[in-house]
């Protein structure tokens, strides 16, 4: 009979089962890849970011919940110290041997190596004799506190509480799956349709011409009404498939709810970097000076963007890239810089989940106790990271989340075994 068994080997249920460790708890990990921690190998390409300096959850997450920004300060706080989940995760890796490093903001480990957290996270797993179930799925959980019944394909446990740390659906092939959300849902659960986020976006336009080219841009995220939803700004990727990059991820979240709701969202791009018209009206300005040079029109627009993309704003305008700038009127020069200014593309649909870096969706968050990741409905149940409806753009917020659930369910489940 075990304190409590842990369902899922990734950041959140590495981090409880350590935090449960260290605290005397007899703890069992059933995880069902031979390879515990798979995601967080290929967490911030490689380099594992874990977190950010610049940590706001006003900012950097989403959730179909009103009152998520109250969850996520309450799920992040520390009960024990008023240090920031920034600072929490730092002293965290610090106590495992893990020297961490800053870059713009973003705070990777020292080595710059996924695999060196992974491997001090195992070797921390060894040093608490915590018992490990590899290739295993779990099947169903019956039973309640204090005894639940973990049945798996080969054998079955018993454990006074159970923690389900599954992760989320990206990223099959390093081990993402809908279980969590079985389980959850099992246990009576409600569990919001489950999409993917930060990753790129399908537009209906033929990009095929411009795929490949990189370009810094200001990106708007407008409703069917032309109302801005959400701003970000970054290098742009554009694909055969649609567009791409990280200031494409941090959309893309809200461009999925927004397609679920049945609204058709647009893409408002710009290449001219200034926050209002001034550069704008600039360009329009010079087109009289422009027009007595002996420019081609896509020679024009090559003297703000890439060749092909000038290409491409001809082609959308109707106009010849061959042409000469003073053979085009007034409206058509006006119509290629609005193109620099405002290119909008409209959005069919996300990337899949497999190119997707994070679940949206999950476990409704109105049915957990933030302060312990405890269930509402099924006491001695604990739900952490990316199996919750939570989710964070690119920059450590998303594995800031999981980390630090997992450590505060585990210290909840200590604290709870002292009062019982």
């Amino acid at each position: 009979m075990y304190d409590l068994c842990i369902i899922g080997g990734g950041a959140a249920g590495l981090s409880c089962a350590i935090t449960a460790g260290r605290l005397g708890l007899k703890t069992l990990l059933i995880d069902k890849n031979n390879k515990l921690g798979k995601k967080l190998y290929a967490t911030g390409n490689g380099r594992c970011n874990l977190t950010n300096m610049n940590f706001d959850s006003k900012v950097h997450f989403n959730s179909s919940a009103t009152a998520y920004n109250y969850f996520i300060d309450s799920a992040l706080s520390n009960s024990y110290s008023k240090k920031t989940p920034n600072q929490q995760i730092i002293e965290f890796m610090s106590s495992l041997g893990i020297n961490t490093m800053e870059d713009n903001g973003y705070v990777y480990p020292s080595s710059a190596q996924a695999s060196s957290v992974v491997w001090a996270m195992l070797d921390a797993i060894k040093s608490y004799d915590i018992n490990v179930v590899q290739n295993e799925e779990v099947l169903s959980i019956s039973g309640k506190y204090p005894e639940f019944t973990i049945k798996c394909k080969n054998e079955a446990f018993n454990a006074a509480r159970i923690v389900l740390a599954n992760g989320g659906a990206a990223y099959k092939s390093l081990g993402g799956s809908t279980s969590g959300y079985q389980i959850a849902k099992s246990l009576g659960h409600s569990v919001i349709s489950q999409r993917p986020s930060l990753c790129g976006i399908c537009v209906k336009e033929c990009l095929d011409a411009v795929a490949g080219v990189r370009a810094n841009a200001q990106i708007k995220l407008l409703d069917n009404n032309s109302t801005v939803v959400q701003t970000s700004k970054g290098e742009l990727q554009i694909t055969k498939q649609g567009v791409s990059g990280i200031c494409i991820f941090e959309l893309s979240s809200k461009a999925g709810r927004l397609l679920e709701e049945g609204i058709n969202p647009i893409l408002d791009i710009s290449f001219i970097h200034s926050e209002d018209n001034k550069k704008y009206n600039q360009i329009l300005k010079s087109i009289d000076n422009i027009s007595d040079c002996n420019r081609t029109t896509i020679g024009f627009l090559n003297g703000y963007v890439n060749d092909k993309l000038a290409a491409y704003i001809c082609d959308t305008n109707n106009i010849s890239g061959k042409s000469m700038v003073s053979e085009l009127n007034k409206t058509q020069l006006t119509n290629l810089v609005e193109s620099l200014y405002s290119l909008k593309l409209h959005i069919t649909s996300l990337y899949d989940m497999e190119q997707a870096q994070v679940t949206a969706g999950g476990v409704n968050i109105n049915e957990i106790n933030p302060k312990t990741m405890e269930s509402l409905k099924v006491p001695g149940l604990y739900i952490t990271g990316e199996l919750l409806d939570i989710d964070g753009i690119c920059g450590g917020y998303n594995l800031t989340f999981a980390i630090l659930t997992g450590i505060k369910a585990g210290k909840s489940i200590n604290d709870k075994n002292k009062s019982d």
